[in-house]
């Protein structure tokens, strides 16, 4: 109980930091969704068991349902991530993060129909997000189906997936690189686009990088779209310096519990947080890729403010034996 506590101090200190400096039309909301948040962390850490694996199987599906839907929403800011509600907004991709990891957790390992259901339960909504287009959903995606890998498959064959996925990705790279008018031909122009994005972002005049920066230098912001979420570091960081230290202080306190916390999806969390703190930090700073990842507890949201802490309950919360990690 007392970890659960002190944990919440450092992400207490990144919501008054992000709710002080939102514009005024926000600070309302993120208040809400920062106590939803907390609400939603102390129902998962608290929920018997029995009803978190039945929430499982109703969650994933309602994940893909709305993957699916949001495919038919027009887009906003080049994706179609988003399904709007009155005047709030759901990102499916969001609560698909939480339901991916439960249902993983859940699923039994010890037949070859659990493999083949564990893999078609990450390649449905990878494609489907991948569509969106949301590569930074599905890195994430990815970065769960890694750390469940070894509950399902042996060393041996981990070592074969890993080889067929190196070959796999060796192959496409050749057709981006040396024959580009068959890779169009195969994954179409948009895919073609967005890979050229991620392989050459350093050569790219991008604005919202570029203003980022340059309100770092200057300590002051200039006008770019995601100032309230992607680039919100950049943002904080043009306001006072100090912020830097406050920042870093807190993720690193948050890690360096969930390092020694000791429950079976702590580690997991630990992995989610230190990549989206890398790079978000480092797209902001133009040393990555920006593939829209959000600032955990700090970038403006209520979907990955509420999935984060959603996360954050399981990583917290204590599992019956049967159910560890193997």
């Amino acid at each position: 109980m007392k970890k659960n506590i002190i944990i919440l101090i450092p992400i207490f200190i990144l919501e008054l930091l992000s709710i002080y400096y939102l514009k005024s039309n926000y600070q309302i909301k993120q208040i809400i969704w920062f106590l939803l948040g907390l609400i939603s962390l102390f129902i998962i850490v608290n929920l018997k068991e029995k009803y978190l694996k039945k929430l499982s199987i109703f969650l994933y599906l309602l994940s893909i349902i709305l993957l699916i839907v949001v495919l038919f929403h027009p887009y906003t800011n080049g994706s179609r991530g988003w399904l709007k509600l009155y005047k709030f907004s759901i990102q499916p991709s969001e609560i698909t993060k939480f339901s991916l990891i439960l249902i993983s957790f859940y699923l039994p390992n010890n037949t070859f129909k659990s493999k083949i259901l564990y893999l078609l339960s990450f390649l449905i909504p990878s494609i489907l997000t991948f569509i969106e287009p949301d590569t930074g959903a599905v890195i994430i995606y990815g970065i769960i189906f890694l750390y469940f890998l070894p509950k399902f498959f042996s060393k041996k064959e981990i070592f074969i997936f890993f080889i067929v996925f190196i070959f796999l990705i060796i192959s496409l790279l050749y057709l981006y690189i040396y024959k580009k008018d068959t890779f169009i031909d195969i994954f179409n122009t948009s895919i073609y686009y967005r890979l050229d994005r991620l392989t050459s972002f350093k050569n790219q005049d991008n604005m919202q990088v570029n203003n980022a920066l340059i309100s770092l230098a200057s300590g002051k912001l200039l006008y770019f779209p995601e100032a309230n979420n992607d680039f919100f570091f950049a943002y904080l960081l043009s306001k006072s310096s100090i912020n830097f230290l406050f920042i870093l202080s807190s993720y690193f306190l948050i890690l360096l519990i969930l390092i020694f916390y000791k429950q079976p999806l702590s580690n997991l969390l630990f992995c989610i947080l230190a990549f989206q703190i890398i790079e978000n930090i480092g797209m902001n700073l133009n040393l990555l890729p920006v593939i829209g990842i959000p600032l955990p507890f700090l970038s403006y949201g209520g979907s990955h403010t509420i999935s984060t802490f959603l996360m954050l309950g399981l990583a917290l919360r204590k599992f019956n034996n049967n159910h560890s990690m193997n």
